[in-house]
C-alpha cells in the first residue's frame, strides 16, 4: 500500500522536514528539479510557458522556469498573484519562498500577468497548490480557461489548480491536467471524482518529506498477499464456511451472484439460506451450494442452525424489505462472526434504527454501500455524501464500530484506525449485480480467517482487478457481473 496525504498532513511532515534541518528553499528547489526532469522526458519543451501564482507552489514553478532557462531552455511566466499599481507582479504580497524565486529569474524570462500563449509546447500549472479552498475566480480563471481551450500539454505541480486535495472537487474551475506531479505522495484529491479526471498520469516525486502522518494508503496489487496462505493440505472446512441469507422469491440471481463469487474467491463451502421456493433455482445455477430453505413459519429455526454452521455471512442480496427480512436481518446481527452487509440488509437498516443500532454491539462488521444505501443509513443527501467521500465513510465507520467500504468509481474504505482508496475497476463494472459478487469476495475471505479490514480491502481490490480483467474480454458495454466472478481465477492464481 502507498501512502497517502490530505493538506493537512502534508503541512505537517513539510514542516518536520523544516525543523529536522531541510531548508524550506531546498525542498523547493527539490521539487523544482523533479518535476523539470519529469517535464524534459515526457513533454515537447521547444517553448514552456509557467502559470504561477505568489505562494509556494507558485514559488515552485518560478524556480522550474530559472532552472529551465539556465539550462537554455526557451521559458515564460505568466504570474497570476497579485499586482501592484503598475500591472507588475506585487512581491510584497507573494510567499517568503516565492518572492526569492522570482527574484532569482534571470533576465531572458519575460513575465506576463496573462497566458501568452504563441509558440507554447508544454504548459506548466503552479498557480495553486494543495492548500486552496476558496473557488477560481477573476483573471485567475480566465486564465485556466484560457489555458484548457489551448489544449496545449499541461504538467500540474502538485495538484491541478482549482482541485480541491481534501475532496477532489472542483472550485470553481480547475486546469485540465495530462499528467500531474505529486510531491513525497498522492493527495485524496488525486484519487477522489471529479478531481482525479483532471490529474491525468499522477507521478510521485520524492524530495526527502516524510510520510509519517498519513492516514490515508492506496491499495496496490501486490496487497492481495495480505490474504490468509493457502495451505497444501488442507479440506474444505480449512477455508471456511459462508452462510448467503438472501434471495427472495422475486430476486434470486443477487444471491446466486454472491454465493457463486464466494467459491471463486476461494470459500470452502457455501450455504444458501433462501425460502423455500427458491430451491429449483439455487439448485439448478449452482449445485456446489448447500440449500437451506425456510418458510415464513420455520425461518428462524433455519437461520439459528445455519448461523451454528457459518464461518461468516453475506447478508442481504436480494432478500426485500419484508418484516420478516428484517427479522431475518436482527438474529444475523446478534450472530458472533464476521457480517458482510449489503443491499437490503443495508436498506432495512437505513428505515429501520434498531437494526442500525445492533451494529454498535458487534465486532466484525462490513457495510458495503453505495451512494444511495449511504444516502438512506445516514440521512444525509448523496450530494453531500459525494462531496467528500473520505468523511462519510469514516464517520460511519466510527458509529456503527465496523468497516465500511464506500463504493464509487474510486472506492473508499475506512475502519475507526485508517482510510483505504481503490483506483483500479472500470465502467463497466457499473452492472447489476457487480455489488452482490463483491460481498461474496468479502465474505469468502473472512470466512478464510482474514480479519475484516483485510477481508474488506482485499475483497475490494479483487473484485477490481476481476473487473478489470474481465473488460479485456468483454469490453465496456458487454461485462456482467458473471464475468467479473469468473475473472476472479485469473486475479487470486
Amino acid at each position: 500500500m502507498k501512502k497517502i496525504l490530505t493538506p493537512a498532513e502534508m503541512k505537517r511532515d513539510d514542516a518536520a522536514a523544516i525543523a529536522a534541518g531541510t531548508p524550506s528553499q531546498v525542498l523547493m528547489e527539490r521539487a523544482a528539479q523533479a518535476a523539470l526532469e519529469l517535464l524534459t522526458a515526457h513533454f515537447d519543451t521547444g517553448k514552456v510557458l509557467f502559470c504561477c501564482g505568489g505562494g509556494n507552489n507558485g514559488g515552485d514553478g518560478l524556480a522550474m522556469a530559472r532552472f529551465f532557462a539556465n539550462q537554455g531552455g526557451n521559458a515564460a511566466v505568466c504570474y497570476l498573484g497579485e499586482l501592484d499599481a503598475n500591472g507588475s507582479p506585487d512581491i510584497t504580497k507573494m510567499s517568503t519562498e516565492c518572492a526569492r524565486q522570482y527574484t532569482l529569474l534571470p533576465a531572458s524570462v519575460k513575465v506576463n500577468s496573462v497566458p501568452v500563449l504563441d509558440g507554447v509546447s508544454a504548459i506548466v500549472d503552479a498557480i495553486f497548490g494543495i492548500g486552496l479552498t476558496r473557488p477560481l475566480s477573476g483573471r485567475i480563471l480566465a486564465a485556466v480557461t484560457t489555458v484548457n481551450a489551448a489544449r496545449i500539454p499541461v504538467l500540474a505541480l502538485d495538484i491541478p489548480s482549482g482541485v480541491c486535495a481534501d475532496t477532489g472537487a472542483v472550485l470553481g474551475g480547475a486546469i485540465k491536467a495530462t499528467k500531474t506531479v505529486a510531491i513525497a505522495a498522492q493527495k485524496y484529491g488525486h484519487i477522489l471524482f471529479p478531481g482525479a479526471q483532471l490529474c491525468g498520469e499522477v507521478i510521485k516525486v520524492d524530495i526527502g518529506i516524510p510520510t509519517d502522518s498519513a492516514k490515508g494508503l492506496l491499495l496496490e496489487r501486490e496487497d492481495l498477499a495480505l490474504l490468509p496462505p493457502r495451505p497444501r493440505r488442507a479440506h474444505k472446512g480449512t477455508f471456511g464456511r459462508v452462510l448467503v441469507v438472501g434471495g427472495s422469491p422475486e430476486m434470486t440471481g443477487a444471491a446466486y451472484l454472491c454465493a457463486k463469487a464466494a467459491y471463486r474467491a476461494g470459500a470452502g463451502l457455501v450455504e444458501i439460506l433462501t425460502p423455500t421456493e427458491n430451491r429449483t433455482v439455487y439448485a439448478t445455477l449452482l449445485p456446489e451450494a448447500v440449500l437451506t430453505c425456510y418458510t415464513p413459519d420455520n425461518a428462524e429455526k433455519m437461520l439459528d442452525a445455519a448461523l451454528t454452521r457459518a464461518s461468516a455471512v453475506a447478508l442481504g442480496m436480494g432478500l426485500g424489505q419484508s418484516e420478516l427480512a428484517a427479522l431475518l436481518v436482527a438474529k444475523v446481527l446478534l450472530a458472533p462472526i464476521p457480517v458482510v452487509a449489503d443491499a437490503d440488509a443495508l436498506n432495512l437498516m437505513g428505515a429501520k434504527p434498531r437494526l442500525l443500532a445492533l451494529l454498535a454491539t458487534r465486532q466484525q462488521t462490513v457495510l458495503t454501500p453505495h451512494l444511495a444505501e449511504m444516502s438512506r443509513l445516514t440521512k444525509r443527501s448523496v450530494q453531500e455524501i459525494a462531496s467528500n467521500l473520505p468523511h462519510a465513510a469514516r464517520a460511519l465507520s466510527l458509529d456503527c464500530g465496523g468497516v465500511v467500504v464506500l463504493k464509487d468509481a474510486h472506492t473508499v474504505i475506512a475502519d475507526k484506525d485508517q482510510l483505504y482508496f481503490n483506483t483500479f475497476g472500470n465502467s463497466g463494472m457499473a452492472t447489476a449485480g457487480s455489488g452482490d459478487v463483491l460481498a461474496g469476495i468479502i465474505a469468502a475471505f473472512a470466512a478464510a480467517g482474514a480479519s475484516v479490514t483485510v477481508a474488506a480491502t482485499c475483497g475490494v481490490l479483487a473484485h477490481a482487478l476481476a473487473g478489470d480483467a474481465a473488460l479485456a474480454k468483454t469490453g465496456s458495454h458487454g461485462l456482467m457481473a458473471s464475468d467479473i466472478v469468473n475473472a476472479l481465477c485469473d486475479v487470486l492464481d
